[in-house]
């Protein structure tokens, strides 16, 4: 059995989606980190493709020499901890869907500045909690019942906020890469 405790797994692994993702603006910090973290435990990490797609591996340190894999030092293939990183959101749960969206409105926030950024929280926000669903996973019911219902009672919008709510919503979907679902 492997000496990395459970928590410093899913660290790692929730480190290695950012990266996948592209959404933080430093990944190589975020690399750093995970490396850091893991070498506390005399481990370390690699992605490896699969037929049911990214898997985070992490591995002894002593597996490798020079950036080769050393047989000879490889005692069991049970002290490394593999994760798949493929998983949905909606399969990880309400917290990593929360996680999600403030991730999205962030960018919004840096592309787009601080209304629009609070505007898109207000949206990941609702999509969590009433529907437990990521944003780009809205539908045009969804943006709807968002703009006409939720915003206005729920989000306490500012005037510009409320002048620059379907924008923001747009902006949203073009960050996810996503239709607007309302055109």
């Amino acid at each position: 059995m492997p000496d990395l405790p459970a928590a410093v797994v899913e660290t790692a692994r929730a480190m290695s989606r950012v990266l996948r993702r592209g959404t933080h603006d430093d990944p190589e910090r975020i690399r750093r980190r995970r490396d850091e973290l893991l070498s506390r435990y005399g481990y370390a990490a690699r992605v490896r493709e699969s037929d049911t797609g990214p898997v985070l591996v992490c591995y002894p340190e002593t597996w490798i020499e020079d950036g080769t894999l050393q047989l000879e030092n490889l005692e069991s293939t049970e002290n490394a901890v593999e994760r798949p990183l493929n998983t949905s959101l909606e399969e990880e749960g309400w917290e990593a869907i929360a996680d999600h969206n403030r991730d999205v409105a962030a960018m919004v926030r840096r592309r787009f500045g601080k209304i629009h950024g609070a505007n898109a929280e207000a949206f990941g926000t609702y999509m969590a909690n009433h529907h437990g669903a990521t944003v780009e996973t809205a539908t045009a019911e969804h943006v709807e019942t968002f703009l006409e219902e939720y915003f206005p009672r729920n989000a306490w919008p500012t005037e510009a906020q409320q002048n620059a709510v379907e924008t923001s919503i747009r902006h949203l979907f073009e960050i996810v890469d996503e239709a607007y679902p309302l055109d």
